[in-house]
């Protein structure tokens, strides 16, 4: 049997930004609490600075943070230790590791909504003698700086989420850096069927509304279509338009039939973050600016564009609890087959009463979450994803 590979698994519990820096350094590399330690303390001022701070945001909501953390953790071919970037003292003693591991990974926790710390500490990187894999977050935003880091220190490999072609087109200055696909999966151990539940909501569906500098409303209008719509087509529904943990998500999941969504990301990649900045600027002076007038300021005569529409970690977890998915057409990293896997709906709505048919029919119903959730098991976990990504580093 192969020696297991001795890796470095850098991570962050929120955004590399000082809120996050400032707690977790504290927290856990000053006073030396565990994550799951109690906020017991006989010092009324520890107690109250302990619990002012760890209020402050993380990625407790982004499940699949923790579900790459887990399945490289888990991954028999690798001897894996983690560290927490945001915790200071943690991450300084990393440096030496850095150095000598054979295996050095940054996943997205470190590398999406802010490279600050990264391009700080480029030098520890390129110092390194082992192979280096990135995870690049969020890859339609600060893209002049993940670029930039990717060729500052030659990293070896960059794990995408879009599709290849799009991946490769968006990092073409990184001559240096093979880009391997990466797209998102199931977490079993997250993300199961309750066998036991009721499922009394037709429609559920838990998240954001997108940001207009990513070009386009798809998901946002059909949200709002199945709320101005659901009672009308005979459906019950909960729509919230706000993140919940991992676990209370899995839950929520396994009270619902079906779930909608649309593919993530937008159809204007770019490597400046010059749309996107335009985007800023003008909403800052014109906040009530609707988003047809940004749209056709910004991107109905955008040229050539380049699709950077993905699937997501919210189509697997669907699937983990087979729970039944209506979603606009798309590519879905051409992991998702419309129709085998979810109800396809077309942008316009049009074929809304044949997809609601179909829905509401039990057995075919069924049928699509039990063949999609046994794909899924099959082929796209993130162990699956994990073991591909060593396979191709070392060739195990």
């Amino acid at each position: 049997m192969r020696e297991r590979v001795k890796t470095l698994l850098l991570y962050a519990s929120g955004p590399t930004r000082w809120p996050a820096i400032t707690r977790d350094t504290v927290l856990h590399g000053v006073l030396g609490l565990r994550a799951d330690d109690s906020l017991e303390s006989s010092h009324a001022g520890t107690r109250l600075l302990t619990q002012t701070l760890r209020r402050r945001a993380h990625y407790g909501s982004l499940s699949y943070m923790r579900d790459w953390h887990d399945a490289f953790s888990a991954s028999p071919a690798l001897d894996v230790e983690a560290c927490n970037a945001t915790n200071l003292l943690e991450f300084a003693s990393a440096r030496r590791k850095i150095k000598e591991y054979p295996l050095v990974v940054v996943l997205h926790s470190v590398a999406g909504d802010s490279l600050t710390l990264l391009r700080r500490t480029q030098d520890w990187f390129s110092q390194r003698r082992g192979k280096l894999l990135v995870f690049l977050g969020n890859e339609y935003d600060l893209m002049p700086e993940k670029i930039g880091f990717l060729r500052a220190v030659e990293a070896d490999y960059a794990a995408t989420q879009l599709p290849l072609d799009s991946a490769q087109w968006l990092y073409a200055e990184c001559d240096r850096t093979e880009i391997l696909p990466a797209p998102h999966a199931l977490n079993p151990e997250a993300y199961w069927p309750d066998l036991a539940s009721l499922r009394p909501i037709d429609i559920g569906f838990v998240g954001d509304i997108y940001h207009y500098f990513i070009g386009d409303l798809d998901r946002t209008r059909t949200v709002q279509f199945f709320q101005a719509e659901g009672t009308a087509l005979g459906l019950t529904y909960d729509i919230r338009t706000k993140r919940m943990p991992r676990s209370q998500w899995a839950q929520f999941l396994n009270t619902c039939k079906g779930t909608i969504g649309a593919e993530s990301g937008t159809y204007y990649l770019e490597r400046t973050d010059q749309t996107k900045n335009a985007v800023r600027s003008y909403l800052k002076a014109h906040p009530q600016a609707p988003f047809d007038e940004v749209f056709h300021r910004f991107f109905r005569d955008y040229p050539n564009p380049v699709s950077g529409k993905a699937i997501s970690s919210r189509h697997f977890e669907p699937i983990g609890t087979q729970t039944c998915q209506i979603l606009l057409e798309g590519r879905y990293n051409d992991i998702l087959v419309a129709n085998e896997h979810y109800l396809a709906l077309k942008k316009d709505f049009s074929n809304i009463q044949d997809v609601v048919e179909r829905f509401k029919d039990e057995q075919h119903r069924t049928a699509m979450v039990q063949r999609t959730y046994e794909y899924a098991l099959a082929e796209h976990t993130y162990q699956h994803r994990v073991r591909s990504l060593v396979d191709t580093i070392f060739g195990m």
